[in-house]
C-alpha cells in the first residue's frame, strides 16, 4: 500500500455523487428488456457484482482492492458486509438466493423457479404475490428486486460518506 492508494475525501464524494446520479440510467441501460430468465437472472447478478465493486472501492480506506485481486462474488459479499453494509434481514439473504440461481444457470443450465418464487416472497409485501407466476412475472420481480439491492447499497455508501467520510473526521484526524 502507497499514499497513492489511499483516496481524497473530495475524490470520495465526487465518485459516490457520480454514482448517485447515474444509477438509473445505469440500471435501465444494463437490465435487459427480455423475459428470458436465464439472461435475467445473469444480468441481475453482474448488475449487483459491480455495485458491491462500488460499495467495496467507496467505502475500504484504499482504492484498488477490487482492480488488483480476483474476489469471487461471495468473498465480495463477505466484504461488503465486514465493511460495514448495515444490518437487513432481507439484503443477505436475497443475495445468497440471487447466487444460488446464477449458480444454477451457469452450471447447469436449469432454472428453480421455486427458487425464484422463494426470492420473491421473500421481498413482497404480500408472500401470495409470489404464487402462480409466469416467467415474464419473475422476470419482472427478478428485476425490481435488484434494482432495490442496488439503490439499498448507493444508500449505504451515502451514508457511511455522511457519517464518516468528512473533510474534518478523516482529513484533518478531528473526530470521533
Amino acid at each position: 500500500m502507497n499514499a497513492t492508494d489511499y483516496v481524497s475525501v473530495a475524490e470520495r464524494q465526487e465518485r459516490v455523487a457520480k454514482l448517485s446520479g447515474d444509477l438509473e440510467q445505469i440500471l435501465k441501460t444494463n437490465l435487459p428488456k427480455t423475459r428470458n430468465l436465464d439472461i435475467v437472472i445473469l444480468k441481475c447478478h453482474l448488475i449487483i457484482e459491480f455495485m458491491f465493486n462500488q460499495y467495496i472501492d467507496l467505502i475500504a480506506p484504499t482504492e484498488g482492492i477490487i482492480e488488483n485481486e480476483r474476489f469471487t462474488f461471495k468473498q465480495k459479499q463477505t466484504l461488503v458486509h465486514l465493511l460495514g453494509f448495515p444490518a437487513d434481514p432481507l439484503f443477505m439473504p436475497s443475495i445468497d438466493i440471487l447466487n444460488t440461481l446464477r449458480n444454477q444457470v451457469a452450471h447447469t443450465l436449469s432454472i428453480d423457479r421455486k427458487m425464484i418464487d422463494k426470492l420473491i416472497r421473500l421481498n413482497a409485501e404480500d408472500p401470495k404475490e409470489a404464487n402462480h407466476l409466469t416467467d415474464s412475472q419473475r422476470a419482472t420481480w427478478l428485476k425490481h428486486i435488484t434494482k432495490i439491492l442496488c439503490w439499498m447499497m448507493l444508500g449505504a455508501i451515502e451514508a457511511k460518506h455522511e457519517t464518516e467520510w468528512t473533510d474534518e473526521t478523516v482529513e484533518s484526524g478531528k473526530g470521533r
